[in-house]
């Protein structure tokens, strides 16, 4: 293992002067995507996220305490081996998208409301692609239709429970061994009434309101650092055709035939997808002669993997916190797989007829009135929150003057 972390070293360091030249190359096309990337996290990623940050912050302290009907309880102890309080961060995600559930799980393990293990395992279940994403802007932005987005969104829900339950089982089966699933069980509940007993006492509230904010503003661009990277570096495979020449391979894998040219796009367009979920998105609903239930079907399973960019953003919120990512990549994979199938079988099964409209798609050119508004919340809390000193390390500094 350390000799492949080594190689894997040398590689990037070897690479790094070819992609420093590929950039300078093609300069003007990945400036122009960084720009369209900061102003996707500018119009729409930081105000969607902002709020659900700063949310999750104040009320994970109190989370612990919200009663809980029995059978609920036992019911997300023995599926999922997690504890009972867990399933409004599972909700939670659902509502707000990715990465907030990372965040969420982040403050709970902080808390000590988890362990490792139990971040793991939720991490896939409370990372979700929001409504507002998939209805506004892929279903009326992109597709034209409000109800086609409807469905896309039901699919998601449906698929990312069944995973959520699949993934649950298999970790489990991993994790517990030999041991059964009432020890198990019992284990969970004796580690989670030990926390619940240390953390009686939340912190007050409106230091929490402080800092939730400002830690909520620093996250907001860590995220849209991730974002804005990963559009570059999708760009510039697309340029160099690196998503063509994978997509022409895996389809003659499927396919044996050199000649398909229209599979050979809609894998390119998947894999673009695997990298960052909207430029995948939009370059599937540009495939020319793809019915429209194979390309919701790949719009599904792009949906539910998430893509590397969302999985880098997760991982990077749960540093140093001992979280496997090989669990958050198992999840989000059956989640894809599991929609798509679903899709193609639902559209299959029950034929609907879709209304499309000339709903215009997010615009990312041109100022909007909410860019100054965020870019200032930012700076000042940039400005403010390395200087608020805790009140017990202000008087340990006048000790030491003195």
């Amino acid at each position: 293992m350390k000799n492949i972390n080594f190689w894997i070293k040398q590689i990037f360091i070897y690479a790094f002067p070819f992609m420093a030249v590929i950039l300078c190359l093609f300069a003007k096309e990945t400036s122009q995507v960084a720009k369209n990337a900061i102003y996707l996290c500018l119009d729409i990623v930081i105000p969607s996220l902002f709020p659900f940050f700063v949310l999750s912050k104040i009320i994970v302290p109190y989370i612990s305490r919200l009663p809980c009907p029995g059978f609920l309880k036992g019911f997300i102890e023995r599926v999922f081996h997690l504890p009972y309080y867990t399933i409004i961060i599972i909700l939670l995600g659902f509502m707000s998208g990715y990465p907030s559930g990372a965040k969420m799980t982040r403050d709970l393990f902080d808390q000590k409301l988890l362990n490792s293990k139990q971040a793991s395992k939720l991490l896939p279940m409370a990372n979700n692609c929001s409504p507002l994403f998939i209805i506004g802007t892929i279903g009326a932005g992109l597709f034209k239709s409000i109800k086609l987005g409807a469905f896309l969104l039901l699919i998601h829900l449906i698929s990312g429970i069944m995973a959520a339950l699949i993934t649950g089982k298999l970790v489990n089966s991993f994790d517990s061994g030999r041991k059964d699933n009432k020890n198990n069980v019992q284990e969970v509940r004796r580690y989670n009434h030990g926390n619940l007993k240390r953390n009686t006492d939340p912190p007050g509230l409106s230091s929490l309101v402080t800092a939730s904010i400002e830690e909520a503003a620093i996250l907001c661009i860590k995220v849209s650092g991730y974002i804005v990277f990963f559009a570059v570096i999708s760009e510039l495979l697309s340029l160099l055709g690196v998503f063509s020449l994978l997509g022409g391979l895996f389809s003659v894998l499927f396919t044996g035939s050199l000649q398909s040219a229209r599979y050979m796009e809609l894998m390119t367009a998947l894999l673009k997808g695997f990298m960052e979920i909207t430029s995948g998105a939009q370059a599937i609903y540009n495939l020319k002669g793809i019915q429209l239930n194979i390309q919701l079907a790949v719009v599904s399973i792009i949906f539910g993997f998430a893509g590397f960019s969302v999985h880098t953003q997760i991982m990077g919120i749960m540093k140093s916190t001992g979280s496997k990512y090989r669990v958050l990549f198992l999840g989000k994979l059956l989640h894809g797989i599991i929609a798509g199938i679903t899709a193609f079988l639902a559209i299959q099964i029950m034929p609907m007829s879709i209304q499309t409209s000339e709903i215009d798609a997010v615009s990312n050119i041109g100022l909007l009135w909410t860019r100054p508004v965020v870019i200032l919340i930012i700076i000042l809390s940039l400005i403010i929150g390395p200087f608020r000193v805790p009140p017990l390390k202000r008087k340990a500094s006048n000790v030491n003057k003195i």
